[in-house]
């Protein structure tokens, strides 16, 4: 399932995505949100932690060994989602 949501700032987008992603999860889907800036992906992984959700996050920051355990962790299906920048769009193996 493909979906695009759209909305004004503040009007609850985050809170929409996560609910889906979190029913994603409980179906065994994995789910990815990308967000414009890492400030917002850093400050939105740990709510979606403190739900219970296993996120890895991935953003233009996280370079080397640290990017391939990502990477890595995503391919074998250690998560519920990814949380990144525009960086998920020119992942290798994702």
């Amino acid at each position: 399932m493909l979906r695009l949501l759209q909305g004004d700032v503040g009007s609850g987008k985050t809170v929409v995505a996560m609910l889906a992603m979190a029913q994603a999860s409980e179906s065994g889907g994995p789910s990815a949100l990308m967000v414009p800036t890492e400030i917002l992906a850093t400050t939105i992984a740990p709510i979606a932690k403190k739900a219970g959700l296993k996120v890895l996050l991935l953003t233009g920051g996280i370079k080397g060994n640290e990017r391939d355990s990502v990477l890595d962790r995503l391919n074998k299906g250690q998560t519920h989602i990814i949380i990144g920048t525009h960086t998920l769009s020119y992942s290798k193996g994702y």
